[in-house]
């Protein structure tokens, strides 16, 4: 079970790493209809406690409406490669468990937005999301781990 722990514990480490690294990610989301869309996420982080958070600053929002009828999203960090099966990466597999559009986490981020980038873009903000992760997906998924290349040569 200790081998386990410490396998898992890597793997949290280089997922971290890796998401941290890359700026852009995608989300998709779904409405309670289950039509689908995709954002381009440039703040997502990962945190210590393997939940993912970020912030919303479009009104009216596509992604905060359907997370708020749909709970389950995907984050896809990835690199790009020459041909799509080449392609490093991972998808997230996450369930929404809180947004918050008022109160004192959303103020304590506005005053940060507001310190390193001004005014008008701390009142651009509608809600911080937290996302608990359940499952991890290589972005070319042939059964392998998601930090494992999909094709040998």
């Amino acid at each position: 079970m200790e081998n386990t722990k410490q396998q898992n514990d890597l793997v949290n480490e280089e997922l971290r790493d890796f998401f941290q690294k890359h700026h852009d990610k995608l989300l998709c989301t779904a409405n309670k209809n289950g039509e689908p869309s995709i954002s381009l996420m440039g703040t997502p982080r990962l945190t210590e406690n393997e939940t993912i958070e970020f912030e919303l600053s479009d009104d009216p929002s596509v992604t905060l409406n359907n997370i708020l009828e749909n709970k389950a999203v995907v984050f896809m960090v990835y690199e790009p490669a020459q041909r799509a099966r080449d392609y490093k990466g991972v998808r997230i597999y996450a369930s929404v468990v809180e947004v918050l559009t008022e109160g004192e986490k959303l103020e304590m981020i506005r005053t940060k937005i507001r310190e390193r980038f001004g005014e008008a873009k701390a009142s651009e903000l509608v809600a911080t999301v937290t996302c608990e992760i359940k499952k991890l997906r290589p972005v070319v998924d042939r059964g392998q781990l998601w930090n494992e290349p999909p094709l040998e040569d």
